[in-house]
């Protein structure tokens, strides 16, 4: 049995008419928009809009357009974890497991390892990074660098970007929009 610790995070959801959506959860449970945009690493682009509640969490719910008659609703559950550490780890385990699907991705924000359970669901866990950046992102992540190399690369890859900053002003900043929309 494990001793890693994970925390749940968010679900992400297929969805038909992306706008009806987040209308719905805006409206009806209070979340706001924190990020919006293409998905430049998938076939057709689709477009995901990040949502939340809560200042610590850039999004608990990510809603992703493009479901069909095909396609399952869900597209993800994600967990935190905590340490670049605890994912090593955990892609060691799950290759010795049999697993050998399975990718990091930087998302500036977060650095994410992803697989498919038995039943092949996607399962996200990811170690947050100490910035914000504006959303989505999808670069490669070789999860096996140095610690210290991965922040690096990260600082330098996103610090020009649009709304790239210390996580702390982030989430000050949308914990004021949130009390601005109550």
């Amino acid at each position: 049995m494990s001793r890693r610790k994970v925390r749940f995070s968010h679900l992400g959801f297929h969805v038909r008419d992306l706008d009806t959506m987040v209308d719905f959860y805006c409206k009806h449970l209070g979340l706001q928009v924190t990020d919006r945009g293409p998905l430049t690493a998938l076939p057709g682009q689709p477009e995901i809009c990040f949502l939340s509640a809560d200042p610590n969490e850039h999004h608990q719910v990510a809603l992703v357009e493009g479901r069909g008659d095909e396609k399952g609703m869900l597209n993800q559950v994600s967990f935190h974890v905590d340490s670049l550490e605890d994912l090593r780890e955990l892609d060691s385990d799950l290759t010795k497991a049999g697993i050998e699907q399975k990718f990091g991705l930087n998302h500036g924000n977060a650095w994410s390892l992803y697989f498919m359970d038995p039943e092949g669901n996607m399962i996200e866990c990811f170690v947050q990074s100490p910035w914000h950046t504006r959303q989505p992102v999808t670069d490669p992540l070789d999860i096996h660098l140095a610690d210290e190399e991965i922040i690096e690369q990260t600082r330098k890859r996103y610090a020009d970007e649009p709304d790239f900053q210390p996580i702390e002003e982030w989430r000050t900043a949308f914990a004021r929009r949130l009390e601005n929309a109550s």
